[in-house]
């Protein structure tokens, strides 16, 4: 679920996730009504637990006791397939991760709990002045400048809302969401000052006051889709990329001279292409300053390197399992073979063998839109029976939709056809290796032929994800600070950058609407919901797990680590003096 009103894909969490600790096997008991209860009271509780870790955990400095110069060095599991994070191929956590000290999403702040304020560095001024029609009036730091020097303003901002608003379709887009539903932006005082006047109501309107790109990226479709394969979009930061060593996988960082905001502290940011079977060694050898942590192993590791810490925080992050409905040799298609695949899958086995080891409350999740804990939560699956672990049930839906096997053990077919699809697996991720093994033996106990599709994992999204070349994935979606704005795109509509169902529910387009144009809390958690229990009844994805921050981080590094919402100050991260 990473933080612009879209959401952002990876390996075992974002470019790639996956938390690598062996899955367990287990056997398909029915789950008694007395089990299932105990099991929603310890889902309940779980989730209270992990609601009682903090949202920001890293030490904290002062800008003055911060050391000037030095480099941080972090890892990434892959270099970007294209660096505009606007377009399809962009849409992955690791270039978040890259572009965020490049000022990328910081002209707004978040505070520890969430709180959102413009950043004055990039807008002066933002306000609603007029609610029919909706207009917002907004005004830029007039020192503010894109990497070459060009002043960023109006007509940037402009440029950006005629490529993302989905009115051409030559503009391949991660999301259009609030862009669309502008009637108009005008320059008003001078270039640094405009409106945007709304064709219908947009309650976060915020996420669309600033321009991610100069017009010279978004103004021509050629240009956005294809022009920064291999070189990043000019930076509006403190740090701008310096080199890129394709063949080594490095990116390096160097402080922006024409950033016009406090100095930063750090001389370089340096992000390796490290994977998952290399990554813990390479941070308990301190190749790497920080390292984001998936699993027991590389806790372990990480716990064994003598100059870190471990910090533990809330995450925005769920993993899951998307079934493609146009997959399978057409057996997908069927909602019920969907829904026994759903009741199929030991979802506690899962989490255990993986959350458990990191020390972390195991909680599963059971809506699209709101993380458990979060205001507004509540489980979709209620009016559908729960979604509890349930082999017999799972059988009888098979039964009842044709799909029979010959004697017991035996692969379920209909019509001539065996029922069976394969899950893709990126190489060396084992995390997702381990997903996909437990989604394989309850599965193939139940009459299912499962099977297991490795394929390289620089491959894994561009070849496989992107243009759903696939029956099944595990991968995970990180967060917005928006949820209720990006949830519908998940699977709606069909040919949305988000959903890679090639399923959508014709219901979520007027509902959609409303969504985005609720104000108030308690409307917008019920339309919410509305919409999660939808998106539940698709049996389309089926939710795994929340996976909370931790990271491993070199001592005496300050202002930089575990944090659920609040924004990393760049100017002020470093090693305390």
């Amino acid at each position: 679920m990473k933080i612009t009103s879209t959401r952002r894909l990876f390996l075992g969490g974002t470019a790639v996730i996956g938390s690598a600790a062996a899955l367990a096997a287990c056997g398909g008991q029915k789950t008694t009504e007395e089990q299932q209860k105990q099991a929603e009271e310890d889902n309940a509780k779980k989730a209270e637990e992990q609601s009682e870790l903090p949202s920001t955990a890293w030490e904290r400095a002062d800008y003055d006791d911060v050391a000037d110069g030095g480099t941080l060095t972090l890892a990434v599991s892959q270099l970007p397939n294209n660096w505009n994070s606007q377009q399809t191929d962009g849409n992955l956590a690791d270039l978040t991760k890259i572009r965020d000290s490049m000022g990328a999403r910081h002209e707004i702040d978040y505070s520890e709990d969430g709180e959102k304020t413009f950043n004055p560095d990039y807008v002066e001024s933002a306000e609603l002045i007029s609610e029919d029609p909706q207009i917002v009036s907004f005004k830029y730091n007039k020192d503010a400048v894109w990497e070459n020097g060009d002043p960023i303003v109006v007509d940037d901002l402009i440029a950006n809302w005629k490529a993302l608003n989905g009115s051409n379709e030559d503009y391949l887009i991660v999301s259009s969401v609030g862009w669309d539903q502008i009637k108009e932006i005008r320059q008003t005082d001078d270039e640094f000052s405009g409106e945007i006047e709304f064709s219908e109501p947009f309650a976060d309107w915020i996420t669309v006051v600033y321009p991610d790109s100069p017009a010279s990226v978004t103004s021509d479709a050629k240009e956005f889709n294809e022009g920064y394969v291999s070189e990043p979009t000019p930076s509006r930061g403190p740090f701008k990329v310096a080199k890129i060593d394709d063949a080594g996988g490095v990116v390096t960082l160097e402080r922006n001279d024409k950033w016009w905001g406090r100095a930063p502290k750090l001389e370089t940011i340096v992000f390796k292409v490290t994977d998952q079977t290399q990554a813990p060694a390479s941070f308990a050898n301190g190749e790497l300053d920080a390292y984001d942590i998936a699993n027991g192993d590389e806790l372990a590791q990480a716990k064994g390197r003598a100059d870190a810490n471990i910090q533990v925080t809330n995450g925005l992050t769920w993993t899951h399992l998307t079934l493609n409905t146009e997959g399978g040799d057409g057996s997908l298609a069927d909602p019920a073979v969907r829904e026994a695949i759903a009741r199929g899958i030991d979802r506690n086995a899962i989490g255990n063998a993986v959350v458990g080891p990191l020390e972390a409350p195991i909680v599963l999740v059971n809506n699209f839109v709101y993380m458990p804990g979060q205001d507004g939560y509540e489980d979709s699956y209620e009016p559908l029976g729960s979604l509890e672990f349930d082999a017999e049930a799972a059988k009888k839906l098979l039964d009842d939709a044709g799909w029979t096997a010959a004697s017991e053990g035996d692969v379920r077919e209909k019509d001539g056809k065996k029922l069976g699809f394969s899950i893709v697996v990126p190489a060396d991720t084992k995390s997702n290796e381990d997903r996909a093994a437990q989604v394989l033996t309850n599965l193939n106990a139940i009459g299912f032929e499962v099977k297991v599709q490795t394929v390289p994992s620089d491959a894994y999204f561009d070849e496989y994800i992107l243009p759903k070349n696939y029956d099944a994935a595990t991968f995970s979606w990180v967060g917005s600070q928006y949820p209720e704005s990006s949830s519908v795109n998940l699977v709606y509509p069909k040919d949305s950058g988000q959903n890679f169902t090639n399923f959508a529910d014709d219901r979520l387009g007027d509902l959609n609407k409303q969504l985005k144009s609720a104000f108030e809390d308690a409307e917008k958690q019920k339309l919410a919901n509305e919409v999660s229990e939808i998106i539940a009844e698709s049996w389309a994805i089926i939710p795994f797990y929340a996976t909370p921050n931790i990271v491993g981080v070199k001592d005496g590094i300050v202002n930089y680590g575990a944090s659920q919402f609040e924004s990393v100050d760049w100017t002020q991260v470093g090693m305390k003096a």
